[in-house]
């Protein structure tokens, strides 16, 4: 399939932001759900932590791999899942957005944060980037920024925001191990697998397009 053929087609059954708000209240009521159950403590602050970044991971790969998915292997799911990227994106830029406030709240209230400057810099502009891409994330943008900044600013954006996961998750991994049990171990690996995988998956398509140019 050509690019060109690609874009024109139309996928059903999109959700629109319906989808991205009921994402959110999902990922909100889970939240207190979390702190209703276990109260709130180092131990929860923690659970919750490790949650939303899952939470934001998850649904950042499933807009990550939607076109690439759909280019590869067609299918109801692709054609779902290329039709609500731009909500599945802004969802994960609010489960994010929750990861942010948990690690706040985590250093200020529980833990002594000592300072990375790398961390800072490169966590730091992965939430601005993560949060331009959601604030853009509509047709006005588009034509307010024109196709060729706003293509861009999410190219490099989604990139740099992979790069961050993988990086984070590569240094849990060691943590898990250590720390924690069995299944969060499998979980880490599992998360790495599922990004490298996305990774991989984006730039055969990539070469696929270079092909039928």
């Amino acid at each position: 399939m050509t690019t060109e053929t690609l874009a024109t087609t139309k996928p059903t059954a999109q959700r629109g932001w319906g989808l991205t708000l009921r994402i959110a209240i999902v990922l909100t009521l889970a939240s207190i759900a979390l702190f209703a159950s276990s109260g709130v403590s180092e131990e929860s602050m923690r659970a919750w932590v490790r949650a939303t970044a899952r939470a934001s991971i998850a649904l950042f790969l499933m807009a990550f791999v939607a076109r690439p998915l759909h280019q590869l292997a067609r299918s109801a799911v692709s054609s779902w899942l290329l039709a609500n990227r731009r909500y599945l994106g802004v969802a994960a830029a609010y489960a994010q957005l929750l990861h942010g406030i948990s690690l706040v709240w985590l250093f200020t209230a529980f833990v002594k944060y000592e300072p990375d400057l790398t961390g800072l810099v490169g966590g730091g502009l992965g939430f601005a980037l993560y949060f331009a891409m959601a604030l853009s994330s509509s047709d006005a943008a588009v034509a307010a920024l024109g196709k060729r900044a706003w293509k861009t600013l999410h190219t490099v954006g989604a990139y740099w925001v992979w790069f961050i996961f993988a990086l984070t998750n590569w240094g849990n991994i060691p943590f898990a191990f250590e720390k924690l049990g069995v299944g969060h171990q499998v979980l880490y690996v599992g998360i790495q697998a599922a990004l490298f995988g996305a990774l991989g998956l984006r730039l055969v398509a990539r070469l696929r397009r270079r092909k039928n140019a």
